[in-house]
């Protein structure tokens, strides 16, 4: 979504009998919603920005991943070392947290969060977070982080054809693959593990993911299986690494059904700093610094 830009205002001064125009420049707000490719152009242009593509299958916990962060981040609780920023999109990340102020009961709703819907299904939405350590050098993190549609990657899975929709990610700092820990440990999880490995696969071959950029394989929904690892979780890891990139498995409970066990909120976190603290590996082993000077953002296609 496009920053909003205030009309520029006209007015009128005398100035030795003749009417002179006097322009009024408005400063640019973003309405707080979902950032588009310009907005994450300007973003980029004006600081380092680590751009993360947070993917996964419809139910997979995407939202809940992005809506756990957010709370974590407003409410003080991410670890001691860090603070939250500020956020140019908290209108999205609020209307993605609504439903978990809703609970009945004191249970949680059998659907945490609606289901992502793009307004123009084409285009990826952005998010935009800031979080900064308490360290003496105060670093300052901004974070894009991608929300779309569980159908963007089953689409990916079924036809290469889709790939050039993710093609923005080969701009990314890091991939999050939310995978859904109980289907790992349910009769299900070789089919499973089949299908995330071609979608794995089409990001290498397909979309074209520079072998610099890290992965994350988050098991989502780890307080229901007992936060134990899922064998077939190590296999994809293992698969990821056969390829030529760098990965690590995080458990990850969002929002835990057993809090008393496992706390909410587990694992997000660990995540993103696994990705914003990793250094860029090119492929002739040259190590980029995280504060490379090309933030160009490579547009997608339509």
């Amino acid at each position: 979504m496009p920053a909003v830009v205030p009309q520029e205002e006209t007015t009128e001064s005398i100035r030795d009998d003749q009417t002179v125009p006097i322009i009024a420049v408005g400063r640019r707000f973003h309405q707080g919603i979902e950032l588009g490719a310009d907005d994450a152009v300007e973003i980029m242009c004006a600081r380092y920005t680590h751009l993360i593509g947070v993917l996964g299958s419809t139910d997979a916990g995407k939202t809940c991943l992005l809506s756990s962060l957010y709370l974590m981040a407003t409410d003080g609780m991410l670890p001691a070392s860090y603070q939250f920023a500020g956020s140019l999109t908290l209108q999205a990340f609020e209307d993605r947290a609504r439903g978990l102020r809703k609970w009945e009961k004191g249970a949680l709703p059998s659907q945490l969060v609606d289901h992502t819907v793009l307004a123009h299904p084409r285009q990826p939405s952005l998010l935009h977070l800031a979080i900064q350590e308490k360290t003496t050098n105060r670093r300052r993190v901004d974070l894009l982080l991608t929300d779309l549609p569980g159908e963007w990657t089953d689409n990916l899975v079924l036809r290469a054809a889709v790939a050039p929709s993710f093609e923005f990610l080969r701009r990314a700092d890091g991939i999050i693959i939310v995978v859904d820990g109980k289907l790992l440990v349910s009769d299900r999880q070789f089919v499973e593990v089949q299908r995330v490995r071609q979608f794995i696969e089409r990001l290498s071959t397909n979309v074209g993911i520079g072998r610099h950029v890290p992965f994350v394989l988050l098991v989502s929904k780890s307080d229901e299986i007992a936060m134990q690892m899922p064998a077939g979780a190590i296999e994809l890891k293992e698969y990821i690494e056969s390829l030529g990139y760098r990965a690590r498995v995080v458990s990850a409970a969002a929002f835990s059904r057993t809090p008393k066990e496992v706390k909410s909120g587990t694992g997000v976190f660990e995540a993103i700093e696994i990705l914003i603290n990793s250094k860029s590996i090119a492929q002739d082993g040259s190590i980029h610094p995280a504060t490379s000077p090309d933030r160009s953002f490579q547009r997608f296609k339509s």
